[in-house]
């Protein structure tokens, strides 16, 4: 495994590297590092993060995401998306500010790293496509 400084000294083919999907790592003193493209990420951390649950209910509309808590609501389905993205991004805003210490938090970091490489419009695609509804009776 190559040096935080070997990297350093190579730094745009590294990152050439990791743009086409090839691994990338390193270390520093005991520490190891990797380096990934922001698509590849996300890829991975969609596969690793729960999809969010979208429930259609009392002619509303409820998305949560199991595990964690993030719930949001609406009267239609874009609504309860916008609500679902703005609960998802201050719950990781606040899980990379504080509750990543908190031990009952730590299971979120695919989630806070997964909001933090995306954008709102790739945050509404993922809430969007995991909507096959389930029907509250």
């Amino acid at each position: 495994m190559e040096t935080a400084t070997d990297v350093r000294r190579h730094w745009r083919a590294r990152l050439d590297r990791a743009a086409t999907r090839l691994p990338v790592s390193f270390s520093r003193g005991q520490d190891a590092f990797t380096v990934v493209s922001t698509p590849l990420l996300q890829d991975l951390l969609r596969h690793t993060v729960p999809s969010p649950v979208v429930i259609a209910e009392d002619g509303g509309w409820s998305i949560f995401l199991d595990g964690c808590p993030i719930a949001a609501d609406g009267t239609d389905l874009d609504e309860a998306i916008e609500d679902f993205v703005v609960a998802v991004t201050d719950y990781a805003n606040a899980w990379i500010d504080r509750l990543h210490a908190a031990p009952n938090h730590h299971h979120a970091a695919a989630l806070a790293h997964l909001v933090a490489a995306s954008t709102p419009d790739q945050l509404r695609d993922w809430a969007g496509r995991s909507s096959q509804p389930t029907t509250s009776a």
